[in-house]
């Protein structure tokens, strides 16, 4: 039996969604923190999944894709909203990218 998410995206601004299907959330989570392609280069940077439904029939699960392609931007807010209140990262990084520098201050 297959598991089938749908997730949606946004970046720091909550200014843009893109609304996504995958089988493998993992996978997709890690693409996007290591993805250097040149969609995600271009305009906002998505990076934040900030909501996820999971269905096991792929019918049901392309179906809600197309309507929530339909929402206005205030209707997928709301949908978050009642799950994700905080607008957390529900998959947040799970190692840092760059070092941490040592900070000297003068005394």
């Amino acid at each position: 039996m297959s598991n089938f998410i749908i997730y949606i995206l946004t970046d720091s601004n909550r200014k843009h969604f893109e609304i996504g299907l995958s089988s493998n959330i993992f996978g997709t989570v890690i693409e996007l923190q290591q993805s250097k392609s040149f969609i995600f280069n271009h305009g906002s940077s998505l990076n934040r999944i900030i909501y996820t439904a999971s269905f096991t029939n792929l019918e049901a699960a392309h179906k809600k894709v197309n309507e929530l392609q339909h929402f206005t931007h205030m209707q997928i807010e709301r949908l978050i909203r009642k799950s994700n209140p905080n607008w957390n990262n529900l998959f947040p990084h799970h190692y840092q990218t760059f070092q941490k520098r040592n900070a000297h201050y003068a005394a």
